[in-house]
């Protein structure tokens, strides 16, 4: 098995499977050690000692037995419900960052904006730019779907419980990885993690994320992450996907535990939600020093 276990986000079913994953992972790793001082540890960290759980082949679709490219999706494919919220929910985020992007004077927002102006508005900012049309919105629709499809969430979680051993001491989710780590600390609580870490994370999205936990939350709680004793949760500012930057209040800890929440700088660009950029960052490099010890 591995010590360190990393779970991926959306749109990877075609990035080349868990090896190409694993090996980006672990060198980012690495440098995060590293740039958090503790070149020694990054040193000691081998190939073997790092494994991405993929899931991103149970999105691919198949033609006759070979894999194909994302069909050809047009807003008029965005169903209504929780694609649709997710949909003005990120708009009206990158909105708040750039109001520019708003609706215009005296439009109703979002209600008012057509599908058609917000996925082009979106498509435009930096954290999504070079990202095709049609991929968006199958992304869109791999989030609405792993937290409405029962059976799917269940293959996923299996395939997660497959790379778990005696000696994982730390759970990264990165994006959508990031609910899939949670979900599986709740259904699991495997006794060898010391560590859950959230990278990216949209577990803070009200209504479209959040409220669809699994457990449920209570009275505006969620569930701690199992029976982890240390949950550390990194968001970049300008990462609208990490659209609360502090969970602590969000998951409030059985006893003393609290989420530890940290901010960093990832730049602007798809660089904003890179695993790449989370992973070599000093704050999650101290926070897997801590958690290997």
């Amino acid at each position: 098995m591995a010590t360190f276990v990393g779970i991926h986000g959306i749109g990877q079913q075609l990035s080349g499977g868990k090896y190409t994953l694993s090996e980006e992972w672990q060198n980012a790793l690495r440098g995060g050690l590293s740039e958090a001082g503790h070149d020694a540890e990054a040193e000691q960290v081998q190939p073997e000692d790092v494994r991405v759980m993929y899931f991103g082949g149970l999105f691919r679709l198949r033609t006759g037995g070979m894999a194909v490219d994302d069909p050809p999706y047009t807003p008029a494919d965005i169903q209504a419900g929780p694609e649709m919220d997710l949909l003005e929910t990120l708009y009206e985020a990158a909105v708040k960052q750039d109001p520019s992007l708003g609706p215009g004077e005296g439009a109703m927002f979002p209600g008012a904006v057509p599908v058609q102006v917000m996925l082009a508005r979106l498509l435009r900012i930096p954290l999504f730019s070079g990202i095709a049309q049609r991929a968006f919105i199958g992304n869109l629709k791999q989030v609405t779907r792993y937290l409405a499809d029962e059976s799917l969430r269940e293959q996923v979680l299996e395939r997660v419980h497959d790379g778990i051993g005696d000696d994982t001491r730390v759970l990264i989710g990165h994006s959508l990885g990031s609910v899939v780590a949670y979900e599986y600390m709740c259904q699991f609580r495997p006794a060898s993690v010391r560590m859950l870490l959230t990278l990216g994370s949209p577990l803070g999205i009200p209504n479209l994320v959040f409220d669809r936990l699994t457990p449920r939350p209570e009275e505006g709680k969620g569930a701690w992450a199992g029976s982890v004793p240390v949950w550390v949760n990194v968001a970049a500012l300008n990462d609208i996907v990490a659209m609360r930057k502090e969970l602590a209040g969000l998951f409030p800890g059985p006893d003393s535990e609290t989420v530890d929440d940290r901010q960093v700088e990832n730049g602007f660009l798809l660089h904003a939600h890179s695993i790449v950029r989370y992973l070599s960052a000093p704050q999650t490099g101290s926070a897997l020093h801590d958690a290997i010890g």
